[in-house]
Order: structure tokens, then sequence, then C-alpha cells
């Protein structure tokens, strides 16, 4: 607990440098990723949800860290964030989903292995024996046997006695039986999110094709709709691959791909649109586009994949007000698919005020699709601009799922397959 106390007050300091705070809080993501990850699959029973709920837990932990008065209460004081992140996306509407393990079973060209089936039966039962457990039974079994943890990390994590977690635990095998055990412990440590890609994973990921750079590919031509319909935004071209020292010094995420020691895949396109804007006279409109990493080893699915497309706008300038942002939007929006039906939904994203995620109405359903906010005026005071006359504010969402909607594409994968990318 010491080492724990240590580490999160070093990385709460305002006053230590940026890389030490964040070297601090990336060794207590690493003690807490799987506990996080397993609390979270417990709730949403979907791995690639788990993940991306992990994550945004950690950040807004990080933000939050200032709040924490007691740091032996971090554990059950993160669960909670966790947990928050998890109603966030459940409460959400999106895409229909594929699942993780129904993505796994959509048809192959390879030939199905009979070992590759069986495997993939029995992590079927192994995952619906997890779902069948009661909700506390559920959860202790999770976070047992993800990757290790004791049943005394289990009980601080959980904020309940070590003879809770046992009861609960010594239940669940009385259910699941002692042949289900072990696989139910290697079904979920096999799933545990990896540290960082693999070198030959980065590199698939580098020499994918470019579809932005394709004449005529529908993500292309979405791009192309969009700075058309936006003349007065210079649009900017940033790199895909950047020293450590800059994703560091912007802190654009806590959660790096590496490419090597010394530099990282982008996650987003803050740091180019940042960096544009450093020195430019106002007004500023800087439009940028370009593709982006997911951190870990994501799984790719109908709807999810590790390199994909993301777009920003940034405008600072006397009068940028909610209604010009809402108008600037839904002009991007209109552009590529034509008349469309917003809500426009309070949320909290870091360094935004009145920020916004935006659903569009979609087969009779709403989803995600942009997330959005205005500048806080703490962040426009630090950058020098007048606060009694000049505003900002930025949006950002992904060309890849707009494409998809604008074509009817079923599925993320067909955008880097024949016709669109030569074979």
């Amino acid at each position: 607990m010491e080492e724990l106390k240590h580490l999160l007050t070093t990385a709460a300091d305002p006053g230590a440098p940026l890389a030490k705070r964040l070297g601090a809080f990336g060794k207590i993501v690493l003690r807490f990723r799987d506990m996080a990850y397993g609390c979270a699959y417990a709730l949403l029973g979907d791995f690639h949800l788990a993940e991306d709920a992990a994550q945004e837990a950690f950040l807004t932990a990080y933000r939050q860290l200032p709040q924490l008065r007691r740091p032996q209460a971090f554990p059950g004081w993160f669960r909670r964030i966790v947990i928050s992140q998890c109603r966030r996306i459940t409460r959400r509407k999106s895409l229909p989903t594929t699942g993780l393990d129904a993505a796994a079973a959509l048809p192959s060209t390879a030939p199905q292995p009979p070992q590759n089936l069986e495997r993939r039966e029995t992590k079927d039962k192994v995952l619906a024996a997890i779902a069948a457990l009661p909700g506390h039974q559920r959860m202790a079994t999770t976070l047992f046997y993800i990757n290790g943890y004791s049943q005394k990390d289990v009980a601080e994590f959980l904020e309940v006695p070590l003879t809770t977690v046992k009861k609960r635990l010594a239940d669940s095998r009385a259910r699941l039986k002692e042949r289900m055990i072990a696989m139910v412990e290697e079904t979920l440590h096999n799933n545990a999110p990896d540290e960082r890609f693999s070198k030959r994973v980065i590199e698939e990921l580098v020499n994918r094709p470019k579809p932005l750079e394709i004449e005529g590919h529908p993500i292309r031509k979405v791009l192309d709709s969009i700075r058309a319909a936006l003349p007065e935004y210079q649009f900017i071209e940033g790199e895909e691959i950047v020293s450590r020292s800059a994703f560091l010094e912007f802190a654009e995420t806590l959660d790096a791909v590496y490419h090597d020691e010394n530099r990282v895949l982008r996650r987003g396109l803050t740091l180019t649109l940042l960096r544009a804007a450093a020195g430019k006279v106002l007004p500023i409109r800087i439009l940028t586009a370009g593709r982006v990493f997911r951190p870990g080893n994501k799984r790719e699915d109908a709807i999810h994949l590790r390199a994909y497309h993301q777009l920003n706008l940034l405008c600072i300038e006397a009068g940028a007000d909610l209604d010009c942002m809402k108008s600037t939007l839904r002009k991007v929006l209109e552009a590529v698919l034509g008349p469309v039906e917003l809500r426009w939904n309070d949320d909290d994203f870091a360094y935004f005020e009145q920020a916004k995620m935006v659903t569009i109405s979609y087969k009779d359903d709403w989803m995600d699709i942009a997330g959005s906010g205005m500048l806080a005026r703490e962040s426009l005071k630090k950058a020098g601009y007048d606060l009694d006359t000049i505003t900002g504010y930025t949006f950002g969402l992904g060309l890849d799922r707009l494409a998809m909607l604008k074509y009817g594409i079923d599925n993320i994968r067909k955008l880097w397959q024949p016709p669109y990318v030569p074979a």
C-alpha cells in the first residue's frame, strides 16, 4: 500500500514534471489494468467493450486523482469509476455490433481444423457458464482468475470482507465444477489485454492500405465531400508515427501503441491540431484527418479495426459559440449523408465545456456519431487569448463509420478489401 500511496501522490502532484506524473500513473495502470478489465467484462459480457470501458476509466481516474482524499481508498474508488464507464456504454446506442465471439464465427475462406472448432465450442461454453453465475459470484470469479490477483486484492477492489470473497469463490466453484474452473482461468487470462502490440502486429498495421490515398475509395470520397463543404478551413496532414516525448508532452492518452522504444503510433489527432494551431493568427479554422491506431491487442470485428480514420476540426475565433459548433457539425454530416436528425447529449470529455456526444437517427434507432465541445476557458487563457472576445470549439468523428452509412457497407473490413483496395 505504501508503494501505491507514493505512486498516487506523484501522479497527482501538479508541481511534478508531466513525464514523471504519467510514469507513476502508468505503473498504477499496469497494477490495476486487468482488475479494471475483469470488472468491466463481468458487467458488460463483451471483451471489446470491457477494454474500452477500462481505458476510459483510467483516463477519468487520472483527471480526478486530486479528488481522492485517501490513497488506501483507491481500489474501491477506481472500481466505482469503472462501473460508471460501463453504465455509460450500456446507455449508448450504436451501430449493430457483432460481439467478439460472434465475429469469430464469421465464415472464413480458410479451412477450419477440427481442433479449432472444438476450442471455439469450449470457449463458448466457458463464457456461457461465467455469464450464468449470479452477479456477485461472476464479478469475484472474473477478478480472481483473470490474472492471478489474490483474494485480498479482490476484496480491497470490491470493498467487501475477505471472507465474503472466499464464500463467493467457493459458491462459484460449486456451480462451475472442477473441470470447468481450469478452463475459466485459461479463457479469462487469454483474453486479458496485452501491455503493447507485438512488433509483427505493429508492422502489419502500418503497412495496411491507405484508403485516403486511393482515388474513389469510399473513405476518401467522404473526406472530399467534407472538405468541399468547409472551404474556409485549412486542411492539415499530420504524422502517423510521433516521438514518445511529444506523445507524453501532449498526453493524448495514457495508453500508447509503441512503434519502437522512442516512437509511438498516434491514438488521435489532437497533437496534429495543436501543432498546426500554434502561432497562427486568428481566426483559426483547421481540419485534419487520417489513420489512428487502437492500443493493446484490440480485437477486430464488423465495426472496429485497430487502424481506422478520424476527422477532427478546430475553430478559435470571436463568436465561436455552441450554435456555431452545432451548425458546422451538421454541415459536415449533411455533406455526406444528406438531411439528418441529431441529438446533442451532455457528456464530460476532458478539457471541454458544454461537451456533447452527438447521436444520429439511423434505422429507427440512435447511434453515436461524433464527440464535440467548447474549449475550456482555462485552456484558452493559457494560450493567451482574450476570454472576453475569443472562444473556440472542436469535434471529432470517424470517417469509416460515415462511409459505412453512406454506402450501405455492413462490415468495416470490406473497406480494406477489393474492390475498394487493389487485390
